[in-house]
């Protein structure tokens, strides 16, 4: 959804995270059951760091038609298809089509480009959150301040 209002809304949305991350640390307390709320975050940091690999490193397929099996494989945001190498095929036999009105290749690349750079911005706003997770699991395991004043 962050992905619909523009760039000034994730600056909103890191302000406050940071924040609200800054304040916790700030009063943050050891709690009786601090080890298993930090060791679920953990778990939540590991799923972020798999989910960021998926979406960067897995092959990115776009239909052509809004009914039909022919798509445009677009490669991944690691290593996408260069974009006089996109070619129309069908899913089953990923042989190129032969196509009676053909789609202009700069349209195939306009579309691979956007889906590409949306893979990307998801990994983006994934990395952040783990990011914040992870932090939130470090104050989980790490001893409390002693709040005496020299």
């Amino acid at each position: 959804m962050l992905g619909l209002f523009g760039w000034w809304t994730s600056l909103v949305y890191l302000g406050a995270a940071s924040t609200v991350t800054y304040s916790w640390w700030k009063r943050r307390q050891r709690r009786r059951y601090a080890i298993v709320f930090g060791s679920s975050c953990a778990v939540l940091v590991v799923m972020a760091l798999a989910m960021i690999g998926w979406a960067l490193g897995a092959s990115v397929s776009v239909p052509v038609d809004s009914v039909g099996s022919r798509r445009v494989v677009c490669g991944s945001v690691i290593t996408p298809v260069p974009a006089d190498e996109l070619k129309v095929t069908i899913v089953e036999s990923e042989e190129p089509v032969v196509q009676s009105r053909p789609i202009p290749q700069s349209e195939l690349e306009r579309v691979c480009s956007d889906r590409l750079h949306a893979r990307g911005s998801r990994a983006a706003g994934l990395a952040l959150i783990g990011l914040f997770v992870a932090v939130r699991a470090a104050g989980h395991f790490a001893p409390p301040r002693n709040s005496s004043t020299a």
